[in-house]
């Protein structure tokens, strides 16, 4: 089927906000027009489509199955087209853009406390920082300048910029530190546990040859930024990611109870489409990042 996309374009971005805003009456609100325009323009993707895109229940209109769909992926589209267009008249007027997608720990433990020295080299950066997992390098730099990356830096068609090793540690709060005389005594104190790294006290235990069940069923968390401010508050020891908790072990807000070491043989990595590597901000942002690793 051959279709007009000029056509398209308008009863999908009403289909968008249907589905965006939950409901034909939330949609007419946040676009300005009456609910029987709204539905007018649902009936006139479907005759141009030759779908149905919507059903009606009672007194309410709900999108079919395939409309649902639709609606996510025109979405989607509209989203990278403003996106697209932000970016243009960014590079237009100059603006250096720049957009991060990192782990919330590494945002909230390295990245922003380095912030104000970048901000101090490049006044005029505009940064965006995202937080998540990035499963796909690939999908991620589509939308993003640098995705952080935990591996050995084997990745194809980009550049990349070694931030640190991937070393655990036991951490914990003085005050618990002071019941602790050999490896074996964390056994006995609650152990911190972090969601996105859940095996990380077992390797730990493993590599310092130490076996056995811990006393206690600890205590699981979201992330390892958490698990540190848990520690931090007494509530029992953390496995942290060295890199992550330098500021607290300099201040005594924490201490090393013992100095083994788990290395992993991986290491945190910053990396970008290397097409894009002369591109201003990104370059600016990559001679930033070789003073703080």
């Amino acid at each position: 089927m051959t279709t007009n996309l000029r056509a398209l374009l308008g009863p999908l971005r009403v289909l968008d906000a249907v589905h965006r805003f939950g409901g034909v009456s939330h949609a007419a609100e946040h676009l300005h027009l009456t609910v029987g325009a709204v539905s007018q323009q649902l009936k006139q993707l479907e005759t141009l489509l030759g779908i149905e895109i919507s059903r009606k229940e009672g007194r309410s209109v709900r999108l079919s199955d395939v409309g649902q769909v639709l609606a996510q992926r025109a979405g989607d589209s509209f989203d990278w087209i403003e996106q697209a267009v932000q970016d243009a008249v960014a590079r237009g007027k100059g603006t250096q853009k720049l957009r991060l997608k990192v782990m919330p720990t590494f945002a909230i433990r390295w990245l922003i406390p380095r912030l104000a020295g970048l901000y101090a080299m490049n006044p005029s950066i505009d940064l965006e920082i995202t937080t998540g997992a990035s499963a796909n390098v690939d999908t991620e730099l589509g939308s993003m300048d640098f995705v952080l990356r935990h591996g050995k830096s084997t990745w194809d068609g980009v550049a990349s910029h070694r931030l640190f090793e991937d070393a655990y540690v036991p951490v914990c709060a003085p005050h618990v530190a002071q019941g602790l005389q050999q490896p074996e005594d964390l056994l006995q104190v609650q152990l911190l546990h972090s969601m996105m790294i859940p095996s990380a006290w077992e390797a730990w235990f493993e590599s310092a040859g130490i076996s056995g069940a811990p006393a206690h069923p600890g205590l699981t968390l979201g992330n390892a930024a958490l698990c540190y401010q848990a520690a931090i508050d007494g509530l029992g020891a953390a496995i942290a990611q060295l890199a992550y908790v330098q500021d607290d072990l300099s201040l005594g807000r924490l201490v090393r109870p013992f100095e083994h070491v788990a290395h992993t043989g991986l290491a945190y990595y910053l990396v970008c489409d290397e097409r894009e590597i002369d591109r201003a901000p990104i370059s600016l942002f990559r001679k930033w990042l070789e003073t703080q690793s």
